[in-house]
């Protein structure tokens, strides 16, 4: 018996083997030429293979936005897997310098020769899609089933099952030139002939102020440099608004003046052994949108750390902040001696960033971290003046124990340590408890619209609108969209803890009991910023409108709510509370209502046109379409987990119009980890269109003349997902697999870039509309 099976085995391996065809010989026009990586490859790389190939959600964590990331090359190694154990961390220009010290860690080239042939493993890619160019079925990068081929067996394995995945990975093969180009000089040994470091006098000036003071020996200094620095870390820094250079804070060996020697730490507040010092380094990749989170250095930005940090006195006098593992990730213990109304509007005066940070980042992916936030909400501020940890001296200090949060477990907690704490709120019930004692004897009477913070001059940042997309989010200046199910209002305890939950005590290489206490913490912090809003509404409605973000038995006893019962000072004159509160927060703050999607309850909604000549005329049109029940397109967007489209009208006069088409999917609630489906009402989703540029990752580019727009409206209103409206819908969308959809995504880049340089960065491409479809 034994001996029948293993003759089965042999001959089932013999024709298997024998089926798979061996690579034929690699296929192109050399150059005649001595090819520049600055001038000849890097812009290819650029425009068609770094949308996909730039973070830690690419493919084979393949990042081909710098020399040293095709360098470096590819691996096996997937960083979003479950993990019992934290994983080493593979940062591109932190965690190795050099190709030896990234192969040790298990990466192998893409570029190299492989064993047993004169071509490389990324030269065969771009002929597999070169022989194979028609995309046939669907692309998912972040989901496939990727093979990430190191030698030439899988690759031959791998190219017999899959012909038409080769790269570019679902979207259309490279021109001829370009092609023949990257081959060119792959066969010629890919050299680097790019100059690093190259900075502007200018720029250099203000490097050396800012790392003077942030090097500068007393101890004041000391303890605002590293507070500043755990804040700063994943910043692209800019000093100057109109230089396309941007820097990272880093920790290094080297004084100013030396080389940079990173000093490599799994967390910003990580013990160094030595000296070090805070430097300035260039960042030498290309740019893109999801990583790009640029604050601005300058003259008026150091008198105003100087103003915050060092002229100002402190209660307490300076002494060595801790770098105690335990303590270290709670900033509200380690910095306790810097003021908080300095910590508070440090933060403040730079919200939009201190929030994208929260949204925005490295991570790049992560739908279960995402689904804790609603699909659309807006977040305010309390104005320090009134917020009680500023305004008593001793509320943090009582109160520590109660804000701990789980990242001071580090990156590698036990099973056992998470399961004991995991639905623990025991800490969340005495802070709150003590919050509302502390807050009904400061202001008995209630909070009124002064405590909500008016926001930086001419910032327009009193309020923050967020957008979840799925898997990943973006954070906006005002108030976009129309009046969200939910608010936040987050006071300064609330903005250091989820900044230190989020980012800077977040590894996105820890293990998996790591991450599932973030999650669930996180539905405490959203908890409580929900309920500050809450304490503006009368007490009597509170209850009714937090139950009504929290459907369902199991959320109603997962998510704790303690209102207090301290009455609004606010006077209502309906019984819209929520309604109320916004309109008077607009008048307040002076923010401007969203002209497209903010609808009043008078308003009247207007008939699609036959001939649209006007921008007022198409936000008009595009006003009803956010309407509910008006767009029969949500339906068959939000089933195939897409949400976001960015559309190109042009216009008859040669301009061109640049909206976001945002859908928001309702929620029953956001308490639970998993089964997400199951608490969604697709009757309930809206619909947003936004000017101008929206997310990172767009699921779909539509182009439409000024002319068919009739024709578009109704096909938006009217969208049933039958076999003509796909077919129609195909005029306007740009499927994956359409010849021209390199034109129109360099397009859309390149206005992008126009309307907003200092911000621009390269869109990604990973989770755009999966099925090709060939006309």
């Amino acid at each position: 018996m034994k001996l029948h099976l293993l003759f089965l085995i042999f001959i089932t391996f013999l024709f298997t083997a024998c089926s798979i065809k061996p690579l034929e010989p690699i296929k192109f026009e050399s150059v005649n030429k001595k090819i520049s990586f600055v001038d000849d490859i890097k812009p290819i790389l650029d425009n068609r293979c770094v949308s996909c190939h730039s973070c830690y959600n690419s493919p084979c964590q393949l990042k081909l936005s710098s020399f040293e990331g095709l360098q470096r090359g590819s691996t096996k190694e997937d960083i979003y897997a479950n993990r019992l154990s934290a994983a080493n961390p593979t940062r591109l220009f932190t965690d190795a310098i050099n190709e030896k010290q990234w192969r040790e860690k298990g990466f192998f080239s893409i570029a190299d020769k492989i064993k047993d042939s004169d071509e490389s493993i990324m030269m065969r890619y771009l002929f597999q899609k070169e022989k194979n160019p028609l995309n046939i079925g669907e692309y998912s990068p972040e989901t496939d089933e990727l093979s990430c081929a190191k030698d030439k067996d899988e690759l031959n394995e791998f190219f017999n099952d899959n012909p038409h995945k080769g790269m570019p990975y679902g979207f259309p093969a490279l021109e001829k030139n370009e092609y023949n180009l990257l081959l060119t000089w792959l066969k010629q040994g890919y050299k680097d002939d790019s100059i690093k470091n190259i900075i502007p006098k200018k720029e250099q000036i203000q490097i050396s102020k800012f790392e003077k003071f942030l090097n500068n020996n007393s101890l004041k200094h000391k303890v605002s440099a590293r507070y500043i620095y755990e804040h700063l870390f994943l910043a692209h820094i800019s000093f100057d608004d109109k230089s396309e250079n941007f820097y990272e804070l880093v920790r290094s060996k080297t004084p100013s003046g030396k080389d940079i020697e990173i000093i490599a730490t799994k967390f910003p507040y990580d013990k160094v052994q030595g000296e070090f010092f805070y430097r300035f380094r260039k960042i030498e990749s290309t740019i893109v949108h999801k990583t790009h989170m640029v604050y601005s250095l300058n003259d008026k930005k150091l008198l105003r750390y100087k103003e915050l940090f060092i002229d100002k006195k402190w209660d307490i006098n300076p002494y060595p902040t801790s770098y105690d593992p335990k303590i270290a990730a709670n900033a509200l213990k380690v910095f306790e001696q810097i003021p908080a109304q300095s910590r508070y509007e440090f933060m403040l005066d730079n919200i939009h960033y201190t929030i994208m940070t929260y949204i925005r980042g490295p991570v790049c992916k992560g739908q279960v971290a995402l689904n804790v936030i609603q699909d659309h909400f807006w977040v305010m501020f309390m104005d320090p003046k009134y917020d009680v940890s500023i305004n008593d001296k001793f509320f943090l200090h009582d109160n520590i124990e109660n804000l701990f949060i789980p990242n001071q477990y580090g990156d590698n907690p036990s099973i056992l340590k998470t399961a004991t704490i995991l639905d623990n709120y025991d800490l969340a019930k005495k802070y709150q408890k003590n919050k509302s004692e502390i807050y009904k004897r400061y202001y008995p009477k209630g909070l009124d619209l002064n405590s909500i913070w008016k926001g930086n001059k001419n910032s327009n940042d009193s309020i923050l609108t967020i957008y979840r997309h799925f898997d990943s989010a973006s954070v906006h200046k005002g108030a976009l969209g129309n009046i969200p199910k939910t608010l936040w209002v987050i006071d300064y305890p609330l903005l250091e803890r989820i900044y230190y939950s989020l980012v800077a005590g977040f590894d996105v290489f820890g293990n998996t009991p790591h991450q599932l206490l973030v999650r669930k913490h996180m539905d405490r912090l959203r908890i409580e910023g929900e309920s500050n809003f809450l304490e503006y509404l009368p007490k009597e409605s509170r209850t009714n409108y937090f139950n009504s973000w929290y459907q369902g038995w199991l959320a109603s006893q997962l998510s704790v709510y303690i209102p207090s019962q301290v009455q609004s000072k606010i006077k209502y004159e309906t019984k819209n509370y929520k309604e109320e509160f916004i309109e008077k927060v607009f008048d307040y703050t002076k923010v401007e209502k969203d002209s497209i999607n903010y609808i009043n309850t008078d308003y009247v909604a207007s008939k699609i046109k036959e001939k649209y000549t006007t921008k007022e005329e198409i936000e008009e049109t595009l006003k009803t379409l956010t309407l509910p029940n008006s767009s029969k397109l949500i339906e068959t967007f939000t089933g195939s987990k897409a949400n976001l489209a960015h559309i190109r009208i042009k216009m008859n006069d040669g301009k061109d119009l640049v909206y976001s088409m945002v859908i928001n999917r309702w929620h029953k609630n956001v308490a639970l980890l998993f089964s997400e489906e199951s608490r969604l009402d697709a009757s309930k989703d809206t619909i947003n269109y936004i000017k101008g540029f929206v997310g990172s990752y767009p699921n779909a580019y539509a182009e439409v003349k000024q002319d068919d727009l009739k024709d578009f409206f109704n096909l938006l209103k009217n969208y049933n997902d039958s076999v003509l409206d796909k077919k129609e819908i195909l005029k306007y969308v740009i499927n994956r697999a359409n010849p021209d959809f390199w034109k129109s995504f360099d397009w859309f880049n390149e206005e992008f870039k126009k309307r907003d340089s200092l911000n621009y960065g390269l869109m990604d491409l990973n989770r755009y509309i999966s099925k090709a479809i060939n006309q």
